[in-house]
């Protein structure tokens, strides 16, 4: 069978015009996604393995790694150990008000 290219950019935003419940589980995804590269980048930026950040905040490098390829949501305490251990805080605000890097309109 030959490999056709496909645009799935093109197909995300054609699901998202026609299926509402499709648009709110993709931007939530969207967002999810967002967070754990800024996460990645930041820990990168600070010269840390993910060894070493575990280490730092008392979990096992799996946990991080698990974090990072997306295989797994880790619970908000290790969320708050991950931020801590890489020298984040997380900032709450409005929907409304002017984000980040984490812009998710279609």
């Amino acid at each position: 069978m030959p490999f056709h290219k496909i645009d799935a950019q093109m197909i995300i935003e054609e699901k998202c015009k026609n299926d509402s419940n499709f648009k709110e589980a993709y931007a939530t995804v969207k967002k999810e996604y967002c967070i754990i590269r800024e996460v990645v980048r930041a820990r990168k930026e600070m010269g840390l393995t993910q060894e070493n950040l575990a280490k730092k905040i008392g979990v096992k490098q799996q946990v991080i790694s698990r974090f990072e390829q997306e295989k797994h949501i880790p619970t908000l305490d290790n969320f708050i150990k991950i931020l801590d251990g890489i020298g984040l805080e997380l900032v709450l605000q409005k929907k409304n008000e002017t984000r980040g890097n984490c812009e998710t309109s279609i």
